[in-house]
């Protein structure tokens, strides 16, 4: 059975690009736009992996990812972040919250897909 990952970003562009290239690596994806979706989708959808996007229009993916994490049915999944945000204040709070790699955009192809593979197979 595919592994199957949460994609969390609200740029429909960006969410589409990363959607084709996880399926194109055999991955299932489920899509949120929201942290507040990411959540309920994460309990719903059960998923092998999160990648996330630290800014979201409602709640950011620091705060979705704590919530994810302090639930019983979805703390240990494993959670990357992917953002702009460069400054070590996001990524010390990224960490904090539980997630497990804090990639910053632009991120290659090739480091995303390493990065997935290292955390969705362990």
């Amino acid at each position: 059975m595919a592994k199957r990952i949460l994609l969390v970003d609200d740029s429909d562009d960006l969410r589409s690009f990363l959607i084709i290239m996880l399926q194109s690596y055999g991955y299932e994806t489920i899509e949120a736009v929201t942290g507040k979706e990411a959540v309920e989708k994460a309990i719903s959808g059960t998923p092998d992996l999160i990648l996330m996007d630290i800014s979201l229009p409602d709640i950011t993916g620091v705060d979705a990812a704590k919530t994810i994490k302090e639930n019983p049915i979805t703390a240990n999944i494993p959670i990357i972040a992917y953002t702009a945000f460069p400054s070590r204040k996001w990524k010390q709070a990224a960490l904090n919250a539980g997630i497990v790699k804090y990639l910053e955009k632009p991120v290659s192809v090739d480091i995303l897909k390493e990065t997935i593979e290292k955390f969705i197979l362990s």
